[in-house]
C-alpha cells in the first residue's frame, strides 16, 4: 500500500479546504445547485459518459435525480425559512466533495476497488442520498431519519433502474451513518483487508465523508454553529452544549472516526490530534 508524503497529503487537504470554501462563497443566494456539484464530482473522478443501460449509467441517473429533488425541496424550504441550518443542500454538497477527495486518496493508497467506475459511481450516489429530505434535528429513536431516507429513495432507485445489489448497498451504507452504529463498523474493518468492493468498507468511507468537513479546522466552527442553530428550537440545552470546547473534544475523540487507508494517506488522525491538543491546552488555562 502506498504511503503518503506529508507534502502530498497536505496539498490534497489544502485543495479540499479550498473546494469546501468555494461551496460556501455563493451559499445560499448565488447557489449554483446541487446537481452541478454532483456533476463536477463525477467529472473530477473521471467517470465520463457511461454506456446507456450500464450499471454506472443507472447510478449516475439515480444520483442526478436525487440531487434534483433535494435541490427543489431545499429551495422551496429556504424560501419559507424552513430549510435546516445544517442538514441542508450545502451539507450534501460537502459530503460529495469530501467523498471525491477520499476516493482520490484511496487511489493514491492503492485501495482495491478505488479505480472501479461502479464503486466510485455508487459512492457518489450514496452521498447524494444519505440525508435525503432530512427534516432537521436528530433522531428520536436510532436510525429514524436514515430508515426514512432509504424508504423515500426506493421510487428513485427503481426509476433509475438500479440493480438489486446496488439498492441493497445504498440502503446498507445510508443506515450505517446512524451515529450509534459508526464505531462498530470501524472496529470491524480494522481487522480485515480494506477493499471498497466490500459493502462494509464502502460504508466506512461514507461515514468518513459524512463527518470530514466537520473535522477539518477550516470548516468545523461554521458547521458546529449551524447544527446548534438547527437544534435550538427543539433541543436548546443540547444546542448550547454543542458550542462548548468540551463537546468539540468529545466529537474529535469519539465520533470523528477515520479507519480507511484514504484517511490514513491524508493524515486525518494528525489533523485531529492537533485540534485535541489545542483544546486541551485551552481548557487547562481556564480558571
Amino acid at each position: 500500500m502506498a504511503m503518503s508524503t506529508p507534502l502530498a497529503a497536505q496539498a490534497s487537504l489544502t485543495e479540499l479546504a479550498v473546494a469546501l470554501r468555494n461551496l460556501r462563497r455563493p451559499w445560499p443566494k448565488g447557489w449554483p445547485g446541487l446537481p452541478l456539484v454532483f456533476q463536477r464530482a463525477w467529472q473530477q473522478l473521471a467517470l465520463g459518459s457511461p454506456r446507456l443501460g450500464s450499471r454506472v449509467h443507472a447510478l449516475q441517473s439515480f444520483g442526478r435525480s436525487v440531487c434534483e429533488q433535494i435541490e427543489r425541496d431545499g429551495a422551496q424550504r429556504h424560501a419559507r425559512g424552513a430549510e435546516p441550518a445544517y442538514h441542508n443542500r450545502l451539507h450534501i454538497a460537502d459530503t460529495l466533495v469530501c467523498m471525491t477527495y477520499l476516493i482520490k486518496a484511496s487511489v493514491q493508497a492503492q485501495v482495491p476497488g478505488a479505480n472501479a467506475p461502479q464503486v466510485v459511481a455508487l459512492a457518489l450516489a450514496i452521498m447524494a442520498g444519505h440525508d435525503f429530505l432530512h427534516p432537521g434535528g436528530s433522531n428520536s429513536q436510532p436510525g429514524e431519519f436514515e430508515s426514512r431516507a432509504v424508504q423515500d429513495l426506493q421510487p428513485l432507485m427503481q426509476s433509475a433502474g438500479l440493480s438489486g445489489s446496488d439498492r441493497q448497498d445504498v440502503a446498507h451504507c445510508i443506515l450505517a451513518t446512524e451515529p450509534s452504529r459508526v464505531k462498530a463498523f470501524h472496529m470491524d474493518v480494522r481487522s480485515k483487508p480494506f477493499d471498497l468492493r466490500q459493502r462494509d468498507c464502502l460504508a466506512v468511507l461514507v461515514q468518513e465523508a459524512d463527518i470530514l468537513a466537520s473535522t477539518l479546522p477550516q470548516t468545523q466552527q461554521g458547521l458546529t454553529q449551524a447544527l446548534s442553530r438547527e437544534w435550538s428550537a427543539t433541543q436548546p440545552v443540547a444546542a448550547g452544549n454543542l458550542l462548548l470546547p468540551e463537546n468539540r473534544l468529545l466529537f474529535l475523540e469519539h465520533a470523528a472516526l477515520f479507519s480507511s487507508p484514504a484517511a490514513n494517506w491524508l493524515g486525518l488522525d494528525r489533523v485531529k490530534v492537533r485540534q485535541v491538543s489545542q483544546i486541551k491546552n485551552q481548557l487547562a488555562r481556564q480558571p
